[in-house]
């Protein structure tokens, strides 16, 4: 597997480093190591900028020989990389340039207040990459290595790859699995966006999902012997993903992302961009299914590229 390791050097993006260590204890993992810095191209003719930039390079590579320290005696290799420029680029064009399986960052870094004003990197990273993220979110005494999993399932084939892309790796069969099937509960609209009362669900569509999601879960359990079925009826699938997670206390939660427009994306929202927002712990968004479904893959990277 090839992984991507974007990090600032910030304690959120060391607890990265050491998941991706993690991780490649019982997986045999090629990593590249990236970060990025400011590139003060606009005030070339300041007369700091040399020194300016020299700094910049010796703080980037003290990250990245300590990210090394971390990863090189569980890796099979570690890449070191400095780039100078805006950030997401940076990682995405890192990222398809060195055909990776999987980009992971943390949640949050340095500059917190910069991105919240102008929109955080992971956030802009999960949804524009073509490839799979794992987005890690710091907490306090929480397991490093993911023990308690919750996995969104919606019978399509970006949550079927979801849970084969899971499957691939080779985590701790002890690992407890919470597999969440949403039956939809429509309402209906009277005018000016108020909502009626809820359309009733036909009970054999509810059995339906129930089914689907226990045969997957059977599957499941083959590598993951813990694994319980969750088939919830809600109007909103990311809510109750995402409440799921906090009542089993999940630290990680994976779903797939079916290939939106960006347009809907930005302007409906999705199920996996929901999650990534409001769910506590690390969250996995999946685009393994681009890779398994040549056909589906590239109908879904155009949608995303237009």
């Amino acid at each position: 597997m090839k992984i991507l390791l974007a990090t600032d050097g910030s304690g959120p993006a060391k607890e990265a480093t050491r998941l991706v260590r993690s991780m490649a204890k019982n997986n045999s993992v090629d990593v590249h190591v990236l970060t990025v810095s400011y590139d003060p191209a606009q005030y070339a003719t300041q007369p700091w900028v040399p020194e300016w930039v020299e700094q910049e390079k010796q703080v980037s590579h003290q990250i990245l020989d300590q990210a090394q320290t971390i990863l090189e005696d569980d890796c099979e290799s570690v890449t070191l990389v400095h780039q100078a420029g805006p950030t997401v680029p940076c990682i995405l064009e890192q990222a398809e340039a060195a055909d990776v399986d999987l980009i992971v960052l943390a949640a949050k870094g340095r500059s917190a207040l910069r991105r919240v004003l102008l929109g955080s990197v992971s956030d802009s990273v999960a949804t524009s990459a073509k490839c799979s993220v794992l987005v890690v979110r710091a907490n306090e005494g929480a397991e490093l290595e993911p023990c308690k999993i919750v996995l969104g399932f919606d019978q399509s084939v970006a949550s079927r790859e979801a849970v084969a892309e899971l499957m691939e790796w080779n985590f701790h069969r002890d690992c407890a699995v919470d597999l969440v099937s949403v039956a939809v509960q429509a309402f209906s609209f009277v005018g000016e966006g108020y909502e009626g009362p809820p359309l009733t669900l036909n009970p054999q569509r509810v059995e339906q999902i129930q089914q689907s999601a226990d045969r997957m879960a059977s599957q499941i359990a083959e590598h993951f012997p813990h694994t319980k079925v969750h088939s919830p009826v809600s109007s909103h699938v990311g809510d109750s993903i995402v409440s799921i997670a906090e009542s089993t206390k999940a630290n990680m939660v994976v779903v797939g992302d079916s290939g939106h427009s960006q347009i809907g994306q930005f302007l409906l929202g999705s199920t996996s961009k929901y999650v990534l927002r409001h769910a506590p712990c690390h969250v996995w968004i999946s685009r393994h299914h681009w890779n398994a479904d040549p056909i589906m893959g590239q109908r879904e990277k155009a949608a995303v590229g237009k």
